[in-house]
């Protein structure tokens, strides 16, 4: 899987036979098990004293898909079909984990009668998350859980990626308009506008307390997540995945240990260095992480396992925790497997290609 110091550890390899869906595993695993500790009224465990670990499983998705979708519209710049792929890579399992959650875990679980629940506007309104116009309640549902009325606080981070695919698609946009120097033009856009997301998340993000909402997301998630997005874009188109090689993946965390003494830079380092090791590990091949590809299991499990998690220590809230992780694990990811081979991958399959 890891080469010997001084080789690549990517080299050009047909779509997909690499490590990347089992790290999207990895980082839909980590915001489960973040999550069960604060359900459970513990404490979550940081990373490296740095971050908890659901953001962090958030940010290596943000890293992942800013390379893989920057990828996507090189070979297919075309700005509809651009957005017809993303559109069918979130909404189909978007849309059905929604409607599942207004009209059976919201019947089942919710405290008022059925009646009152069907005539509550917020049964109506939680509906809208399909638009990723995003609301986590629904009428008498875990009102008495730790995070009282939170059916699916994992949805937060959708309108985000969406608004980078839309970002990454406007800047391609301007970049076709100088055809003869396109992909370099965009690789510098790209690059400058990650460069900006590093000082709006230092000056700005980072450091305020107080929320910019704007169509129901705190806009100061998109500079702290973008930044990861917009950098993995980045390796991609300048083509800097030729120093991903270990000795420069070694050198890289040993740097960004050192600056552990100081929080601020070492926090600043990572929306360089995560994405770099990320997707170092994630495009080098390990023959059975590879043969995860088959089952990207990665974003059921995001969708589904809040409103597991939420619904099991609704009956059970003293869980052991090693029961709750192994509980809502097994139940999350059978879900998941049921939303990628009957809802995801058939409509993966709708995606629209040059002709």
């Amino acid at each position: 899987m890891v080469p010997i110091e001084g080789q690549a550890v990517v080299t050009p390899a047909p779509d997909h036979h690499n490590n990347l869906t089992a790290l999207r595993w990895f980082a839909a695993g980590l915001v489960l098990y973040g999550h069960a500790f604060v359900f459970l009224g513990l404490p979550e465990p940081l990373f490296l004293q740095w971050v908890p670990m659901g953001p962090l499983g958030v940010y290596i998705f943000f890293a992942i898909s800013g390379y893989l979708v920057a990828q996507s519209w090189e070979r297919d710049p075309h700005v509809l079909r651009f957005l017809a792929k993303r559109a069918l890579r979130i909404f189909p399992g978007l849309a059905v984990c929604t409607l599942l959650s207004v009209l059976v875990l919201g019947p089942l679980l919710t405290t008022l009668d059925a009646g009152t629940y069907w005539r509550n506007e917020h049964t109506r309104g939680y509906l809208t998350n399909m638009a990723l116009y995003i609301t986590y309640h629904l009428p008498g549902v875990f009102a008495n859980n730790r995070l009282p009325h939170a059916v699916n606080g994992s949805l937060w981070s959708l309108p985000v990626e969406f608004f980078m695919y839309l970002l990454l698609a406007l800047l391609g946009l301007l970049a076709a308009a100088f055809k003869a120097v396109s992909n370099r033009l965009l690789a510098w856009a790209v690059g400058v506008m990650a460069l900006v997301f590093m000082l709006l998340a230092a000056l700005w993000a980072g450091t305020t307390t107080e929320a910019l909402v704007m169509y129901r997301t705190d806009l100061r998630q998109v500079p702290m997540c973008g930044v990861y997005f917009l950098v993995g874009a980045s390796l991609f188109c300048l083509k800097l995945t030729k120093y991903f090689t270990l000795s420069n993946v070694l050198l890289a965390l040993v740097l960004w240990l050192c600056l552990g003494v100081q929080p601020h830079w070492f926090a600043m380092a990572a929306w360089v260095v995560l994405p770099f090791v990320v997707l170092a590990f994630g495009l080098a091949r390990q023959p059975w992480l590879v043969r995860m590809h088959a089952r990207d299991y990665s974003y059921g499990i995001y969708i589904y396992a809040f409103p597991v998690q939420q619904t099991l220590v609704s009956f059970w809230p003293e869980m052991a925790l090693p029961a709750y992780l192994l509980s809502t694990l097994v139940i999350t990811v059978a879900l998941a497997a049921l939303s990628w081979h009957f809802v995801e991958k058939p409509a993966l399959k709708l995606k629209p290609f040059r002709g």
